[in-house]
């Protein structure tokens, strides 16, 4: 069992911020208006001298109100102190004590558990009365940081994280030190679920999960962060990317509107298999298709998963197979699943082709096969003649993998015409029976050393 330690406190008081500087990542989104973070956030924080990883879990402030989401985001920290061993409270110096402090306190307390006070944001503070009248807190274990500029953070690990894990966790460390393979390190395939807002993502990770353990709302925008879950489904290790809905472009998006889809686009980058769920009762819109093309120029496996499929009759799911045959005829390579994350109807059938986009992104092929391929490809459908010459394609390799790149050589490459090149694509495609991930072509011009430059 790894220790688990929780960020706590108001909204806007830097947990976040402290979560990234822990974890030496900027996976928990940050920015100046208060709410953003919602779901749990679960990252690693590397403790050096003990060589073990402690989880952090980020969430969101400790504040009721009477708005649906907030009440929902109140529960999954609560959640999430359950969950812990040690309690990182965490209050801004700039705005001193807060009345709502001493209720965050108060509900803290009645989990009994070790609680460390963080006094954030202490940089630029020449009023040590401000940062003192959080004694009244009654808390006995302080530490004064400055997130945002890495102060006080290896006082706070060197003074409270080390001896309290070598007191409650020595016997732990010691039976782990001989599995030294992090629970992420081991984690097979980081598959990102990606779509518009509102179209079910987050119902579909909490329905595989068979918990709710992302907040789910019909107003679009709930999830606002990129949140990822371990989990294991049929002795498989995968991480399940919950992503921000990336809306189309709007004069009114906010700031931290924006970053989210930009770590939307950045969560497709560091994928090896994209979801990508489209809402049945929608259609399909420009939109989806941006997303579309940007996941297939970024190389990554893909999966489309149409949802909502249960509020379709006959006629309709008819019309939309055939909407998606037209619009999506560049993703022909993909495997395409209808389902109803609200019901549970078709979704783990997801997992055979995710494994198959996984496995064929990575694929090794021969030199000699490729080549062979190739040649089956030309003698079906020769290159065109240019200048009275025709285009000669000799041999073709492996370049690369996740996605496969094969470079072709040959005479006059140059001259390939965009129908021809996507014709070898196809070939290679029907042939190898590859699915679920694009490949890429690259031609190389073979140079004939006896002419001169």
């Amino acid at each position: 069992m790894k220790p688990i330690i929780v960020l706590i406190g108001r909204t806007n008081v830097g947990k976040s911020t402290l979560f990234n500087c822990l974890t030496k990542s900027r996976n928990a989104l940050v920015a100046n208006n208060p709410g953003v973070t919602r779901d749990r956030q679960y990252g690693y924080c590397k403790i050096e001298p003990l060589k073990e990883k402690i989880i952090l879990i980020d969430t969101a402030g400790l504040d009721i109100n009477s708005n649906e989401i907030e009440k929902k985001a109140y529960k999954q920290t609560l959640i999430a102190i359950k969950e812990s061993h040690l309690i990182l409270f965490v209050v801004d110096a700039r705005d001193g004590l807060m009345l709502q402090e001493f209720e965050i306190s108060k509900k803290i307390r009645e989990f009994q558990k070790k609680t460390i006070l963080v006094i954030n944001k202490i940089d630029g503070i020449k009023d040590i009365f401000k940062i003192n009248e959080f004694y009244a807190l009654g808390f006995e274990k302080i530490q004064n940081i400055s997130a945002s500029h890495n102060q006080g953070i290896n006082s706070l690990i060197k003074k409270y994280f080390i001896p309290w894990i070598n007191l409650e966790f020595k016997k732990e460390i010691e039976t782990q030190l001989n599995h030294e393979d992090s629970e992420i390190e081991k984690l097979e395939t980081k598959i990102a679920v990606i779509g518009r807002p509102n179209v079910g993502k987050s119902t579909l990770i909490n329905s595989i999960l068979k918990e709710e353990r992302m907040i789910t709302c019909n107003i679009p925008g709930t999830t606002l962060d990129s949140i990822s879950i371990p989990i294991q489904y049929n002795n498989k290790n995968y991480i399940l990317i919950d992503t921000a809905g990336a809306s189309k472009k709007s004069k009114n998006i906010n700031n931290f509107e924006k970053f989210s889809i930009i770590k939307t686009l950045q969560t497709i980058e560091k994928s090896n298999v994209i979801l990508l769920i489209i809402d049945a009762s929608n259609k399909i819109c420009n939109q989806d298709l941006l997303l579309s093309d940007f996941i297939l120029q970024s190389g990554k496996g893909i999966v489309i998963v149409i949802n909502k499929w249960d509020l379709l009759n006959n006629l309709e799911k008819k019309e939309l197979k055939e909407i998606i045959k037209n619009k999506l005829k560049f993703l022909f390579f993909s495997r395409i699943h209808f389902i109803s994350a609200l019901y549970c109807t078709g979704i783990f059938e997801l997992f055979q082709s995710i494994h198959e986009a996984n496995k064929d992104s990575k694929i090794k092929i021969s030199t000699s096969i490729l080549t062979k391929t190739m040649h089956m490809a030309i003698k079906k459908h020769q290159p065109p003649i240019i200048k009275g010459r025709r285009i000669k394609l000799k041999y073709a390799h492996l370049g690369s993998s996740s996605p496969p790149k094969i470079i072709i050589h040959g005479n006059q490459v140059t001259y390939l015409s965009l129908p021809y090149k996507r014709y070898l694509i196809n070939f290679f495609y029907n042939t190898l029976k590859i699915k679920g991930t694009p490949i890429k072509i690259e031609f190389k011009n073979n140079i004939n050393p006896y002419i001169k430059k």
